[in-house]
């Protein structure tokens, strides 16, 4: 009867292609992995004193490199050769193997030579051959079942040169980053230890395994053993180690998924574990290893076992079930300081950020990744519930708006209406929450400013200083009303006035030249408001950012700074009530151009508020002397007599700072804001499943 035939050449044709360097360096894997079980089938519980020697030479050369493998197992007697020879053999089945790893030998190498000795009828016998790429004959002897000189067993392999493009270009050529990826494949292994020593020569550099390895741990291996409903009994053996056990390896901590003892995928598992760093035994910024293990597995691995027939959800799935053990069983007092630092990052979160504190802290947290510690890593998370929330309660609003339209009003209107209301307000007071920290923040550093240029009064970097505060304040050079200038709507005039949050009719440090539609100076007011939506200007009814030209302006504000510490006003021009009516001479009786062309002007009887801000101390003390002090006794006042109407304020720094904290406290207090944030706020956000941990990396 006719039998089917092997097509060897086609069989390789079809194995899959390197695309890595761990896919690379996968025959020499496969050529390792038998050495050692060669040396269980010989040594059996003894094999830790068993031995490997790898020697690569022109490891630079793909063409010419050279790759020896020797072991002193037990060596290919007749029943392992006889496997060897058979393609797709079940020889190895209880190990997980699969029977075709030295195809990818053929696939890998131009020239493979193998030399074994092995124990047969009590004599010590040797056998040769080279391992071919041909469909007529693959496995050509040299010598066969000889006489073998000594008594010593073992095998040894013989590589040279790779054979196709894919292996070439993946195959590494520097011998730190054969190392890497050497030591990241058999990192299960040396961390499990019990296994033989191997010695790994890369043109004459020699490192030790598992020693190498080993060396890097740090206390005792972790072990635990749960049932899970879809992947059976998993067995996790975890360790600790020095930062170095991951070079090579993307991420800090690693999973390695194992099947028949061999590690088939590595994962990163840093945001599953959320801890950047553990500290064990009085070292710190250690890593973690979890070996996994479990029938589940070894029934999952394809024939090359170099992945998983899985899909990437559940590979996640397990990583998750196995990374939720690893925080409950093996690292639980470490989780739980991270846990409460992860809880008291999120309070400092939510008292800069309120309005992603609608709901408790757990709820909140349990919203997000468990890695999330950085205030991004929370906005990002939440943002999505924040979403939903605003969402629901929008068409709750719009459900109650229809249904008083309808003719029979529905029996709980008035709870729902009532229930709005507090969401409403509950939001509301978030977001005035997060307006006074923002406003906060900004007093801290305006406060921090003057303090710096007071201290470096003279300095090289004293002008700067200076101009960076009016800056802050209000950008320079920039009319507000200019929508050519992005910036120039970008201010904190609040600080100056509440009225002056929003306006954006201001020029600051403009000439007065460029302001009035005819003549004006060069001279440059630090800043001049003349439109403000609460009473300082005229603004039309249906549009109200812009001004109603059919009436003059009857009040305008000037505000000039005066650098903070400045003692020195000797010279005429320092003389602030010269200063101020020089510019109300322009302004008086004139018109001002606004971007558009717009001429808006200036009645004779406008009321200037004028105000200047300095601390009064030297020359200027002394300038002001004979002004009227305001109600706190700190600052100076003059009316404007004769020609102008309004008056001159002199704002001290201090006091200009003092006022908008105590504006900033009292909207706070106001608001009715602390820290305890809702716990009654429920709505269909809360049916969505909790914050996902996202993938492993």
């Amino acid at each position: 009867m006719p039998a089917l035939t092997n097509n060897i050449e086609n069989r390789v044709r079809k194995l899959p292609k390197p695309s890595n360097a761990t896919q690379g360096l996968q025959p020499l894997f496969e050529a390792v992995s038998n050495a050692m079980f060669a040396l269980e089938d010989r040594l059996a519980m003894d094999v830790a004193r068993g031995r490997i020697d790898i020697r690569v030479t022109n490891l630079s050369s793909p063409d010419s490199i050279e790759i020896v493998v020797a072991d002193g197992g037990i060596g290919l007697d007749a029943k392992r050769y006889g496997a060897f020879c058979e393609i797709d053999t079940d020889f190895k089945q209880a190990r997980g193997g699969k029977g075709v790893g030295r195809l990818f030998w053929l696939d890998a190498f131009s020239s493979i030579q193998v030399e074994s000795t092995y124990q047969e009828a009590g004599a010590v016998r040797r056998r040769v051959f080279d391992f071919v790429l041909n469909n007529l004959e693959q496995v050509v002897s040299r010598h066969e079942g000889v006489p073998a000189a000594g008594g010593d067993q073992g095998t040894i392999i013989k590589f040279t040169g790779l054979r196709t493009k894919e292996y070439s270009d993946h195959f590494p050529r520097r011998s730190d980053t054969f190392l890497r990826y050497f030591s990241a494949h058999f990192i299960a292994d040396f961390l499990v230890g019990g296994g033989p020593r191997l010695f790994v020569d890369l043109d004459g550099d020699l490192t030790e395994y598992p020693k190498a390895v080993s060396d890097l741990t740090v206390g005792e291996p972790l072990n635990a053993t749960f049932e899970h409903k879809e992947f059976g009994t998993l067995t996790i053996v975890g360790f600790t180690c020095q930062a170095e056990a991951s070079t090579g390896l993307e991420g800090h901590h690693q999973l390695h998924l194992q099947a028949n003892g061999r590690t088939v995928e590595t994962r990163k598992v840093d945001n599953l574990l959320g801890i950047e760093n553990l500290e064990r035994d009085g070292q710190a910024d250690l890593v973690f290893h979890g070996c996994v293990s479990g029938e589940y597995l070894d029934l999952r691995v394809n024939e090359g076992r170099t992945a998983f027939n899985l899909t990437e959800k559940t590979l996640k799935d397990v990583s998750r079930a196995c990374m939720e053990i690893v925080k409950d069983r093996l690292l639980p007092d470490q989780v739980a300081k991270f846990a409460k630092e992860r809880r008291d990052s999120y309070v400092d979160f939510v008292e800069r950020y309120p309005t992603f504190g609608f709901d408790t802290d757990e709820t909140q947290l349990n919203r997000v990744p468990f890695h999330a510690k950085a205030a991004e890593d929370f906005a990002s998370g939440l943002i999505k519930y924040q979403i939903r929330r605003e969402e629901s309660r929008q068409n709750a609003l719009q459900e109650m708006i229809e249904a008083l339209d309808l003719e029979t009003i529905p029996v709980n209107l008035e709870a729902s209406i009532e229930s709005a209301a507090k969401e409403i307000q509950t939001s509301e007071q978030l977001a005035l929450a997060q307006h006074v920290v923002r406003r906060k923040l900004a007093l801290e550093l305006l406060d921090k400013l003057i303090k710096r240029i007071r201290a470096r009064d003279g300095k090289e970097d004293d002008h700067h200083l200076e101009r960076t505060l009016h800056a802050f304040i209000c950008p320079m050079g920039v009319i507000g009303d200019d929508s050519a200038e992005l910036k120039s709507r970008a201010h904190d005039l609040w600080v100056v006035d509440e009225r002056l949050a929003f306006t954006r009719a201001f020029s600051s440090d403009k000439r007065l030249d460029a302001v009035l539609s005819d003549g004006g100076s060069a001279d440059r007011p630090d800043l001049l408001v003349w439109d403000l939506a609460y009473g300082l200007g005229v603004t039309e009814v249906d549009n109200p950012e812009s001004v109603d030209v059919s009436e003059p302006l009857r009040s305008m504000m000037i505000v000039e700074f005066k650098k903070p510490g400045r003692t020195t006003y000797a010279k005429a021009e320092d003389n602030i009530e010269l200063q101020i009516t020089k510019y109300l001479s322009q302004l008086k009786g004139g018109q001002i151009e606004a971007f558009d062309r717009t001429r808006v002007r200036v009645a004779d009887d406008c009321i200037f508020h004028c105000y200047v801000v300095a601390d009064i101390c030297g020359d200027l003390e002394q300038q002001l002397s004979n002004w009227a002090t305001t109600s706190n006794g700190q600052g100076r006042v003059r009316p404007l007599n004769n020609a102008y109407r309004g008056q001159i304020e002199v704002l001290q720094w201090r006091d200009l700072i003092n006022d908008a904290w105590m504006r900033n406290r009292a909207t706070l207090t106001a608001a009715g804001l602390n820290r305890n944030r809702p716990t009654t706020l429920k709505s269909k956000i809360d049916s969505q499943p909790p914050g996902d941990d996202g993938d492993e990396d």
